[in-house]
């Protein structure tokens, strides 16, 4: 058996002007609402891109100043914090210590060397009495001069470049190096 069709029933059909006017809401709410979305979604993407594009870490490739000369005693191996603003790639911290360095004075002449072991990345302290830096880790001992004497260690300690500033300030260029590699290979 069919259905039968109520005869009080008539076909709706839709006048003109409103199919039009439906048509015309969507395509304005629509574009309202993309609108809405791009400004949301464009500054987000743009945040997440930015670090692609740009250099995003500082602080640790540049001369870092330490101080005066005369803070160097002759012949003995100074220990300075380093300390520089970190940038990356959403913050700036100013002045974080990035790391430290031993300097000796010999003459006019000073030298830097990491507090980093070359090793496994221990701290590398000065031992008055034997005359020798050491680190305690895993009792690896270096000469005054950065050269490994004993222990696991596979090099010298890394020297760091020491410059003079325009002021006559003394500077160092800090760098973190591979632990474990017998060649001084930048991180």
């Amino acid at each position: 058996m069919h259905p039968t069709k109520d005869p009080t029933e008539e076909a709706q059909v839709p006048a003109e002007g409103e199919t039009r006017r439906d048509f015309l809401k969507i395509i304005g709410l629509g574009t309202v609402g993309v609108g809405v979305l791009g400004v949301a979604v464009v500054p987000a993407v743009g945040s997440v891109v930015y670090p692609l594009s740009h250099e995003t870490v500082q602080g640790s490739n540049q001369l870092i100043t330490v101080g005066k000369p005369d803070l160097f005693k002759e012949g003995v191996p100074t220990k300075v914090d380093l300390f520089a603003d970190r940038v990356d790639a959403w913050n700036r911290v100013l002045d974080v210590k990035i790391g430290s360095a031993w300097v000796i004075k010999e003459g006019d002449k000073l030298t830097a060397y990491s507090t980093v072991c070359p090793h496994l990345g221990c701290s590398v302290g000065w031992d008055a009495e034997k005359n020798k830096f050491f680190c305690p880790c895993h009792k690896a001992t270096f000469a005054k001069d950065g050269k490994c004497e004993s222990g696991p260690a596979r090099r010298g300690m890394d020297e760091l470049a020491v410059e003079r500033d325009k002021a006559g300030l003394v500077a160092i260029r800090y760098q973190r190096f591979k632990q474990g590699t017998p060649t001084k290979e930048p991180v």
